[in-house]
């Protein structure tokens, strides 16, 4: 009796592994979420760069600029020393805010590209190139696509 209750137990033990078995199995094939491990990376320098929004903005800073610079010569003669300095100064800020809020534009919108990309290919995380040590996914040249194709 006793190769009976150790057969009824090896039997269990044998029913429950392939259950277990055929529920990973089942998990896998049937799952829908394939990339719980998906991680890619971006050289956000690289994009930023090429990114057609940053050299428009930089040319809108450019020609603000320029305008400030008339802007101050011509107040800057009418006026005396403790002046000139409030003349530039307000220019320099007013230039200053300019630039964060077209730059705080351009990384929104390179944001928006990279998290439209990476939910294309299904990824879970994307991260900066530099932090990097090993694996991973280069999403740099699918990102450049895209912003190529929108603009």
């Amino acid at each position: 009796m006793m190769n009976w209750k150790n057969n009824k137990f090896q039997i269990a033990v044998l029913l429950l592994l392939l259950a277990i078995l055929a529920a990973l199995i089942a998990l896998g094939i049937f799952s829908n979420d394939q990339s719980v491990d998906s991680v890619a990376y971006v050289n956000l320098q690289r994009i930023f760069e090429k990114h057609p929004a940053r050299l428009a903005a930089e040319n809108t800073l450019n020609q603000k600029a320029a305008e400030y610079q008339q802007q101050i010569e011509s107040e800057y003669a009418d006026a005396g020393g403790s002046e000139q300095k409030e003349i530039i100064q307000k220019h320099q800020e007013q230039l200053q805010e300019l630039e964060a809020e077209l730059l705080a534009g351009v990384i929104d919108e390179l944001l928006a590209v990279i998290e439209e990309t990476a939910a294309e290919k299904e990824l879970k995380f994307v991260l900066e190139e530099e932090y990097i040590l090993y694996g991973g996914y280069n999403l740099t040249e699918s990102v450049l696509e895209r912003i190529e194709a929108q603009w």
